[in-house]
């Protein structure tokens, strides 16, 4: 290529007003052979998957050979660029692709990055009139590699710096200097992770996450605890950043909480509940199951996991009664813990290092309960459940995967009132917003706890005890129109409801 001159070949341009495919070709040669007379050309094509996949009413146009032939007998040099997609769809295989070398162009380092950064800085600076700090070139790189998944770098970290800019001139005004926090910030909006710099205020919540999850979440002080520390750990992070946020799981009988604990810690973390991915592992039972989470090798079917995962990279992955998985399936969950990475059936690879993981299980609740009942102390239950239940279920090297295996203990009768008024207070506040007030008797409260109290189901015959007593009765009234707006309705022992009308 020394002493060439590289002429650049606009797609758009050759394909204006063309009347159809012949014109077209018979343009690309003209091109082409301008291009041997003049000897000295090298010809550039940028994003060249566009040209070979030109399409005209009369059919697809027969480019990839004329280019493929003219490189063939020498006539011209060419340099082109595509993407790793449509080069293995268009051109790997077409005539094209044996005359090409391939080269494959990774993402710059943190050093070429904000060189690169550094050389487009001066434009985004003029057109917003701001200024950005080294520090914030410096965040925009290491953020953007983090945790921005769209695109590729150097493309992600211009951008990045571009939404900074409007979003603090819009926030601070002209001439602002943008720091690391800024980019920090905005990061933070997109993706709903804590990641400026942690205030007295948070550091006073990160402090005292167990109060918080505790308003949903009643007794279970060891399992809150254990999920608390965890959090902590990861918003200071120190924590491998190569794996995910934290691996956890959960052990105890059914309706103890586990569930409501990972839906509190998606609220706690990620900022709302619903940013959760649930999966019942006892769907995937099977080794066929494997290809509907990570998708098909011919690329018909998506991977439910790894699809999930791409759209919501910032969110709780909840494995529910995970002991069902087929092995192999648990095998996918061991690399995901293991690297933080999984790669689907077509070889995206798909970055889990933002996600929490959980997986629940009643494995083992039979010996928890005799244990329990003994007296024996959650710590040495959960060292027997390790060291000799649980190895029926899972392999030794799975189980060392998880951050924290916690036990969670059946629920009493006095925990049962409690998640009593927990679950009356939604009731309550549904009513609030009719405008409608509610109010419950102790003995209400205790006749519910007494009769919802079942130790081997937990809290869910009092789930639904409430919704029978409670919900359906105040159904009613409201649609018969016996309880409108400002009334008040006290709950009485025999699901009694004395409703109190405005004057």
């Amino acid at each position: 290529l020394q002493d060439k001159r590289l002429v650049s070949l606009s797609i758009a341009a050759l394909v204006a007003g063309a009347a159809g495919s012949g014109e077209i070709e018979e343009r690309l040669q003209i091109i082409l052979n301008e291009i041997y007379r003049a000897g000295n050309i090298a010809l550039f094509i940028k994003d060249i998957h566009n040209l070979i996949g030109l399409k005209t009413a009369e059919g697809e146009l027969d480019i990839s050979e004329i280019l493929a032939d003219a490189l063939k007998r020498r006539i011209f040099w060419l340099i082109s660029t595509s993407n790793s997609k449509d080069y293995h769809r268009l051109i790997e295989s077409a005539p094209l692709g044996e005359a090409l070398a391939k080269i494959e162009i990774g993402e710059p380092d943190k050093n070429a990055t904000i060189q690169i950064l550094e050389a487009n800085v001066a434009g985004i600076e003029g057109t917003n009139q701001v200024y950005f700090s080294y520090q914030a070139l410096e965040k925009a790189y290491e953020l953007s590699n983090r945790y921005l998944y769209e695109k590729y770098l150097p493309s992600k970290a211009i951008n990045l710096l571009e939404e900074a800019a409007v979003y603090v001139k819009n926030k601070r005004g002209k001439d602002s200097i943008l720091t690391g926090e800024d980019i920090a910030a905005l990061v933070s909006e997109k993706t709903n992770i804590p990641l400026t710099k942690i205030t007295e205020a948070e550091s006073e919540k990160l402090l005292n996450l167990e109060e918080r999850i505790h308003q949903r979440i009643i007794d279970q002080e060891e399992a809150v605890e254990m999920v608390a520390t965890a959090l902590r750990r990861a918003r200071a992070e120190l924590r491998n950043l190569k794996r995910p946020i934290v691996n956890l799981l959960f052990l105890g009988p059914t309706g103890v909480g586990k569930t409501e604990l990972a839906k509190t810690v998606a609220e706690v973390y990620f900022g709302d509940e619903k940013n959760m991915l649930r999966f019942d592992m006892s769907e995937y039972q099977n080794k066929a199951d494997t290809a509907r989470l990570i998708g098909s090798p011919d690329g018909s079917f998506e991977g439910l996991l790894t699809s999930a995962v791409l759209r919501s990279p910032f969110s709780l992955l909840l494995l529910d009664e995970i002991e069902k998985a087929h092995p192999d399936i648990l095998n996918l969950f061991l690399q995901v813990m293991d690297d933080g990475r999984l790669t689907d059936a077509t070889g995206r690879t798909v970055d889990f290092t933002n996600i929490i993981l959980i997986g629940t299980s009643n494995a083992g609740t039979e010996f928890i309960q005799e244990e329990m009942e003994k007296g024996t102390g959650i710590e040495e239950i959960q060292k027997i459940l390790v060291r000799e239940k649980l190895k029926s279920y899972f392999r030794p090297e799975f189980l060392n995967r998880f951050d924290g295996i916690i036990v969670f203990k059946p629920l009493g009768e006095e925990e049962l009132k409690q998640i009593a008024r927990l679950l009356l207070n939604k009731v309550a506040k549904q009513l609030t917003e009719k405008g409608i007030n509610l109010e419950v008797t102790d003995e209400a409260v205790e006749e519910l706890a007494r009769d919802g109290f079942d130790p081997i189901f937990g809290a869910r015959p009092l789930n639904r005890l409430i919704q029978e007593r409670v919900n359906d009765t105040l159904a009613k009234n409201l649609l018969t129109g016996k309880l409108t707006r400002k009334d008040t309705v006290i709950l009485k022992k025999g699901g009694e409801i004395e409703i109190k009308n405005k004057i």
